[in-house]
């Protein structure tokens, strides 16, 4: 999952580079600077969350099955990983616009 751009990345005339297809599970991405022919460079998940994904949809999916295990007496984790700005608390927490 990528964050939604915030008010001042849209504000700043910001591009979106990252696109999500949640059928195929598929990321690309594209390189704002590179010649306009370049081809998106394309990335397959066995799941992905595009910006629409809302708080409780991607809890149920992800995390809701971890923690029913866990109230079970199982072990488990949820870690979030990713690039710096890509929407990691964005995730666990939520909408945050300064």
């Amino acid at each position: 999952r990528c964050r939604p751009m915030s008010k001042k990345e849209v504000e700043d005339s910001r591009k979106r580079i990252v696109e999500m297809d949640v059928a195929t599970g598929e990321v690309t991405i594209k390189n704002p600077d590179s010649d306009p022919r370049e081809q998106p460079k394309p990335f397959t998940f066995d799941q992905v969350y595009d910006f629409n994904c809302t708080q409780s949809g991607l809890f149920e999916t992800t995390a809701q099955p971890i923690v029913d295990s866990v109230l079970q007496g199982y072990n488990g984790t949820v870690f979030a990983y990713g690039q710096t700005g890509t929407g990691k608390t964005h995730t666990m927490e939520g909408q945050w616009d300064p």
